[in-house]
C-alpha cells in the first residue's frame, strides 16, 4: 500500500515515528518526575513519622 488516506506512506511513517519518540520522551520525563515526587514524599514521611517507644520485648 503506497498511500494511506491520500498521504504518501513515507510521510505517514515519519509522522508516526516522530510522535512515538515524543510520546516515549514524555513518558520518560513523567517517570522521572514521579520518581522524584515519590522519593520526596518518602523522605518527608520518614522524617515526620512519630517516634515509636520500644516494646517490652525489645
Amino acid at each position: 500500500m503506497a498511500e494511506c488516506r491520500g498521504e504518501p506512506l513515507d510521510e505517514v511513517l515519519e509522522r508516526f515515528t516522530q510522535s512515538s519518540s515524543r510520546a516515549r520522551d514524555l513518558a520518560g520525563d513523567l517517570h522521572g518526575n514521579l520518581s522524584k515526587v515519590h522519593a520526596a514524599v518518602g523522605h518527608l514521611a520518614y522524617n515526620h513519622a512519630p517516634e515509636q517507644e520500644p516494646t517490652a520485648g525489645s
